[in-house]
């Protein structure tokens, strides 16, 4: 499976083809899904000045258009602490609120509350994709009492730059957590991104690629939109 990750928190214009409204979002999702893409992972913005945002006026709207638009394609929004709303307790108050809720969120284990967090969301029904950073976070997420139901494990080596390097973690990390059998999917940051991912790809795991994860492509030109990105997968 190929999840595309639209936009994150990269500001409006960091990309020419950054998806950052409803619309954009909408028409974005659709291209992806055409191109093979079997999820996506979006940051939905409030319209009034394009912050991030957790609130239920700004989440439920984006998740039933894009639902709507391309039905079959998984849905998945973040719950990072950066998107401020009070902690973890205020994010679950947050996705409490939902009312069209997402497939999946991604629960990073290194922030704090994330046991909680993802109780509550196990409680509404919406799946876990539990982000892994380092093996740290994959003693944690072992530790978790709902290790075992998470959807996917991501194997996110965000913090490491250099292409060999983010392998190396991407397969330490990814050893540490198999036993939980639940799938994995690998993705980096900036230009490691494309060593991770074709590492992923060729050991039989589910990826990520899109602007949230790198605006450079391999030969360190800008890279493509989201649903180019996808359809090089497949090349």
């Amino acid at each position: 499976m190929i999840q595309v990750a639209q936009n994150g928190d990269r500001p409006r214009g960091a990309h020419p083809a950054l998806p950052v409204t409803l619309d954009d979002l909408v028409a974005d999702a659709i291209a992806c899904a055409a191109a093979g893409a079997g999820s996506v992972h979006l940051h939905p913005r409030r319209p009034e000045d394009g912050v991030q945002s957790l609130a239920a006026e700004v989440c439920d709207p984006v998740v039933a258009a894009i639902a709507s638009a391309a039905p079959g394609l998984e849905i998945s929004l973040s719950t990072a602490e950066s998107i401020a709303l009070g902690g973890a307790a205020g994010r679950i108050e947050a996705i409490r609120a939902w009312r069209t809720p997402p497939h999946v969120v991604s629960l990073n284990l290194a922030e704090e509350g994330s046991i909680e967090l993802g109780a509550a969301l196990l409680e509404l029904g919406i799946g876990i994709e539990a982000g892994v950073f380092g093996l740290d976070d994959a003693d944690a997420l072992l530790r978790a009492p709902w290790a075992a139901r998470v959807t996917r494990v991501l194997v996110e080596t965000i913090f490491e730059h250099d292409d060999c390097a983010a392998v190396e973690l991407a397969v330490a990390i990814d050893a540490r957590v198999a036993s939980l059998g639940r799938p994995r999917l690998w993705h980096g940051d900036d230009h490691a991104t494309w060593a991770v991912v074709e590492a992923g790809l060729a050991a039989g795991h589910d990826v990520r690629v899109g602007l949230e994860d790198s605006i450079v492509d391999r030969d360190g030109t800008p890279a493509p939109g989201n649903a180019e990105q996808v359809r090089r997968l497949f090349a």
